[in-house]
């Protein structure tokens, strides 16, 4: 009963409605209400303690400094329940714009996944992470900020080192002068839609974008076939399918290349691949497309 109430008053602090354990964004699948926004966001995993008795409670643990991610991650590691006594944050450029509370039957293996990107952050270069869910009420965290809360699918939650990712789609660490440009091209690509078009991932074309990002090897198909014909990287842009399945969100992704050195005599490439966003994790559909623009 102790556990129940302070698990209510959890919930009551956040301005969540209290559900008996049950996490908000479950709900409408008893038939309760419709369905919150779903997310599919780029960005850093980061942490906040919160209030100063959390801070403490820390600190009486034997964590000298609870802001330390090496000492806190340490302490998790022989105490992972109380993981969830820390606001997880997802951020963008330094800037928290969403806290991540796991919730469900598997809420300590996402728990441990979000310790275990953290580590990956500060040891192993690992740069992005992608975050999709749910997105319902609001956490205030020690700074003032308040910012939406997600509730994570764990079978979306993916990180990765731009370089690492690069080697693994080209299945190989890149040697000729041809796969080093066409390492370029893709880390060109994933660096665009990290920084040019960051997003907070809701729309509909923000998470096919997002994840369009995320598979890079789909994007290595369509970067395989533009450099065979000698072919640079221009834009890209998403817009809704005319085409799509039952029951399904299509948008396309749009690649558009030119021929640096006859980029007035020759048309561009368009290169057109299907994402359906219908689902909390996005999927690709359909084959990869290409043709001329003039």
């Amino acid at each position: 009963m102790v556990a129940k109430a302070a698990e209510r008053a959890w919930f009551l602090a956040q301005g969540l409605e209290y559900l008996g354990g049950v996490a908000p964004s479950r709900c409408w699948e008893c038939g309760e209400g419709k369905p919150p926004p779903m997310v599919y966001v780029l960005g850093q995993i980061d942490f906040d303690i919160g209030s100063a008795a959390c801070r403490d409670s820390f600190v009486q643990s034997g964590v000298e400094d609870p802001d330390n991610p090496d000492q806190l991650l340490a302490h998790l590691d022989d105490n992972p329940a109380e993981a969830a006594a820390v606001t997880w944050t997802l951020n963008q450029d330094t800037v928290p714009i969403y806290a991540i509370q796991p919730g469900g039957a598997f809420a300590s293996g996402t728990y441990a996944l979000i310790r275990e990107i953290l580590a990956g952050q500060h040891h192993d270069g690992v740069e992005r992470v992608s975050v999709p869910g749910w997105m319902e009420g609001s956490v205030r965290l020690s700074s003032g900020q308040s910012v939406p809360m997600i509730w994570p699918e764990t079978r979306g939650l993916y990180s990765w080192n731009t370089t690492a990712l690069v080697k693994a789609v080209l299945d190989k660490k890149p040697r000729s002068k041809r796969d080093q440009d066409k390492a370029f091209a893709i880390g060109n690509f994933l660096g665009r839609v990290y920084y040019e078009v960051r997003n907070l991932g809701t729309t509909p074309q923000e998470r096919a974008l997002n994840y369009a990002a995320t598979n890079a090897f789909q994007a290595e198909r369509v970067f395989e076939s533009a450099f065979n014909q000698g072919l640079r990287l221009d834009s890209f842009e998403v817009e809704s399918s005319p085409i799509c399945r039952t029951e399904s969100d299509c948008w396309d992704v749009k690649m558009t290349f030119f021929n640096p050195r006859r980029r007035f005599e020759e048309a561009r490439q368009v290169y057109r691949f299907t994402i359906d966003v219908s689902d909390v994790v996005p999927v690709t559909v359909g084959a990869l497309r290409q043709w001329h623009v003039y």
